[in-house]
């Protein structure tokens, strides 16, 4: 796949699995945008890193993702029409027993893990049909499809991640 000058938004930017695909898209000819809840100063220099490394762009935007405000306020600050390619690699993992899981916890989960990619889905989709290419990627788990001990919330919501994933296939066959 040819990535050269395509953009590319990675969310969970600070995080393990998000610097290693934004670092590997850069290298590949992406330029890159970072999106994630730590303040600028943290990633400086993965930032500085991956630009000297890659001679590419990287822009990086503070953002709550489970606050759907602050995801409609990036994609204001940027031309969402750059985005070429979406990678949803930002999540995490509560461990809690059911009858201990909190509503506010589990409506923390299921906001990062499962609703801030459908927002974020949407605000790309109809740009990159408009196009006639688009890539987007969910970062998923294997236990989202087999279930495990006391994360609840969050095998719950990679199950419906990878249940998005799977409509959205559906959609992108039907337009592409």
């Amino acid at each position: 796949m040819e990535l050269q000058g395509r953009t590319a938004l990675v969310t969970g930017f600070a995080g393990a699995i998000g610097s290693v695909i934004a670092t590997s898209l850069a290298n590949a000819g992406c330029d890159v945008i970072g999106v994630d809840k730590v303040k600028h100063d943290i990633v400086r220099m993965s930032i500085d890193e991956i630009k000297a490394e890659s001679k590419r762009n990287v822009k990086y935007f503070q953002c709550d993702l489970i606050n759907k405000e602050d995801i409609h306020k990036v994609f204001q600050d940027l031309k969402s029409g750059d985005v070429d390619i979406l990678v949803n690699a930002a999540g995490r993992l509560s461990i809690n027993k059911i009858e201990d899981l909190s509503d506010d916890v589990w409506d923390e989960d299921i906001g990062l893990n499962l609703t801030a990619p459908f927002v974020l889905i949407k605000l790309v989709i109809g740009l990159m049909k408009d196009k006639g290419w688009g890539r987007i990627i969910n970062i998923s788990s294997i236990l989202g499809i087999k279930a495990t001990g006391s994360i609840i919330s969050y095998i719950a919501s990679k199950t419906g991640l990878i249940g998005l994933t799977r409509v959205k296939l559906y959609f992108f066959l039907n337009i592409f």
